[in-house]
């Protein structure tokens, strides 16, 4: 098939690396295929050859009147960058995975569709479909979600709807997802997120404050991904409580890291429940509280009402539950098991290759 493919994301990494993703499944096929982004959503890329690589200026227009005119200027002038490539380009195929940044682009799309004859595939990463996804689905051809509960836009677009799950790089082989090691070597992953949230750690601290009073539960080893603004503070705590850990702000093979994990605390982004689901790790989740259309707590009411993860609210942690939900994963096998089952429940589908699938079969009608 010689149709060109262009890939649209941008924003943050739960927009863009499921983007980057499908961008390495279709250029593995030697299809001619291109990636747009913003300056934001730029660096969460790697691997890909930078000639294939379009950069837009880009802006969500939220907070005071000098930010949203500035916002604004970005915008306008990120209209004018994606008609010059889309010009340039020419793609058949436009596969958009959400986000603010694939605005613009999108609106050129609308005007250019009919002169280059061009099918518009979009993806939601999240449980409730984004802005962007849900003002451009009317002219899409598939709208492919990671989630199946986002009722209202299920049975306004049935017709257009496939549940995919989310584009994911190639594991390797050698990861055992089952192998999970329970009563010894006892590995906490801690999320604290690029800018060291301030819930994550303020949940952390509570939690460290009451492991260290229980003799049993020190065999434990903290794995703690944090900025380095925040580890001096934490390193502190840790050692005060006699503590094993590990801190970074950043893991390389993290799919390794999150294989050797019993259990997290963490945030509820699209990827972040993916790889919870895939490597089959009980959380303790503190959705981010101002995401947009709440999704990050739609996201994490997915593995709670499976009954493998714990939310907290931050304004009211109540951490004898948290605690007791910690001693069960070490101590209880029977919690345990349970837990594979219900992990074991969610589809494990190869999202890229349905969604190619899909858009093949299209193409030949």
């Amino acid at each position: 098939m010689k149709n060109s493919i262009l890939i649209i994301t941008g924003g943050t990494g739960g927009h863009v690396i499921p983007a980057v993703n499908f961008y390495k499944y279709i250029e593995r096929k030697n299809i001619d295929v291109n990636l747009l982004t913003d300056k934001r959503g730029s660096k969460y890329i790697n691997g890909i050859n930078k000639q294939n690589i379009y950069k837009i200026n880009s802006s969500h227009l939220s907070g005071n009147i000098f930010f949203k005119l500035k916002a604004i200027f970005k915008l306008f002038i990120g209209f004018f960058q994606s008609l010059r490539i889309f010009i340039k380009l020419k793609p058949k195929i436009i596969v958009s995975f959400g986000s603010y940044a694939s605005f613009m682009p999108l609106v050129c799309f609308i005007l250019l569709k009919f002169f280059y004859k061009t099918n518009l595939y979009l993806h939601e990463q999240n449980s409730v479909v984004g802005q962007t996804n849900k003002f451009f689905i009317k002219y899409s051809k598939k709208i492919f979600m990671h989630f199946n509960n986002d009722y209202k836009t299920l049975k306004k677009y049935s017709d257009k709807i496939l549940i995919t799950g989310l584009p994911q790089k190639e594991f390797d082989d050698n990861l055992n997802y089952d192998n999970k090691k329970y009563n010894c070597n006892f590995k906490f992953l801690v999320f604290a997120g690029s800018q060291g949230s301030i819930e994550i750690l303020t949940i952390f601290k509570e939690i460290i404050h009451e492991l260290k009073k229980i003799s049993n539960l020190k065999n434990i080893q903290f794995i703690i991904q944090s900025p380095l603004i925040k580890q001096e503070e934490i390193r502190n705590l840790l050692i005060k409580s006699n503590f094993d850990y590990q801190i970074k702000d950043f893991f390389e093979n993290f799919e390794q890291t999150l294989n050797i994990a019993n259990i997290a605390l963490c945030r509820s982004g699209a990827g972040t429940i993916n790889d919870l689901i895939n490597f089959k790790i009980p959380a303790i989740i503190c959705p981010l509280a101002n995401a947009k259309d709440n999704h990050q707590y739609e996201n994490a009411k997915i593995l709670s009402n499976a009954e493998c993860a714990l939310i907290v609210n931050k304004d009211k942690i109540n951490i004898d539950t948290i605690i007791l939900f910690i001693k069960k994963v070490i101590h209880d096998k029977n919690f345990n098991n349970s837990l594979l089952d219900n992990f074991n429940k969610f589809q494990n589908s190869n999202a890229s290759e349905l969604m190619w699938k899909n858009i093949k079969d299209d193409q030949k009608k």
